[in-house]
């Protein structure tokens, strides 16, 4: 087991913190404000946009700061903007058209803009927090032609489902320079900006703390999380997480349904206090 203390957790949202009905257990809540009291920071670490993460958080009367799109913003618990990375214009162009030349589906992630290329798709988002989300600056654009306006924008992420086979269209993604691949499921293909993902977002904001990554505690149960169980000094997979997340962290805990976010808290930062 590490020796360094925790002094900031950092953890993934879906999977992780929520369980499988997108719910945040009371006993996760707990934890967190347990930790807190101890003198823990909690941020959230999540391949959605900040702002949508943030609101989540809050729909469960917590308030922390957000490390979004995989690490390419982080907001602090008030809503101010730390840290900004973006896609090369070329490459999100090259990437827009090589979505489009397989007809999947995507949905891109840009500055104050969440654009569904599809005509009449929807971002989750929208339709559950659009009025929200709305009224912190952002605008929805549908549709070819307002993702191509977009990706000639500071773009965050690309984010493509399961609407065609995507074996092809990974393989495809691969031949662009200057991005990042990873994925957050079995169905989906997520991509970033060169060298962005939840490793670089958690060192960063530990900097911005001044926590060593010694002390630092990631909890992560997909491939995307996989970076900053790497990087982090205390490594949580979920009982649920994917292989390749597992093999990555040192620690392995209950499921999302059984507030396996909870039990490690409990366990390595709180001493077994339940």
């Amino acid at each position: 087991m590490p020796d360094h203390p925790i002094r900031l957790i950092a953890t993934d949202l879906d999977g992780t913190l929520l369980d499988s009905r997108g719910i945040i257990p009371d006993r996760n809540i707990r934890a967190i404000r347990a930790a807190r009291e101890r003198g823990v920071a909690v941020a959230v670490a999540t391949g959605r946009f900040p702002e949508n993460a943030y609101l989540k958080m809050e729909d469960f009367g917590l308030r922390c700061p957000v490390i979004g799109v995989n690490g390419a913003r982080t907001l602090d618990e008030n809503l101010r903007q730390l840290t900004e990375h973006v896609m090369d214009p070329a490459a999100a162009e090259r990437v827009l058209e090589t979505v489009l030349s397989f007809g999947a589906e995507c949905f891109m992630f840009a500055h104050r803009a969440i654009c569904t290329c599809r005509e009449g798709g929807q971002h989750h988002s929208e339709l559950s927090q659009k009025s929200r989300v709305e009224a912190m600056g952002f605008t929805y654009y549908h549709g070819i032609r307002e993702a191509r306006m977009m990706a000639s924008k500071p773009v965050h992420k690309f984010y493509i489902r399961n609407s065609v086979p995507l074996t092809s269209v990974r393989e495809a993604l691969e031949q662009i320079p200057d991005i990042q691949i990873t994925q957050s499921g079995e169905c989906n293909i997520e991509v970033m900006p060169k060298g962005i993902d939840k490793g670089l977002g958690i060192r960063e904001y530990a900097g911005i703390l001044g926590v060593p990554m010694d002390c630092v505690m990631a909890l992560g149960d997909e491939c995307n999380d996989i970076p900053m169980l790497e990087a982090a000094g205390w490594s949580v997979a979920m009982g649920n997480a994917c292989p390749a997340a597992r093999d990555a962290a040192r620690f392995v805990t209950g499921t999302n349904d059984q507030c396996g976010f909870a039990q490690a808290v409990e366990r390595l930062v709180l001493g077994g206090v339940p």
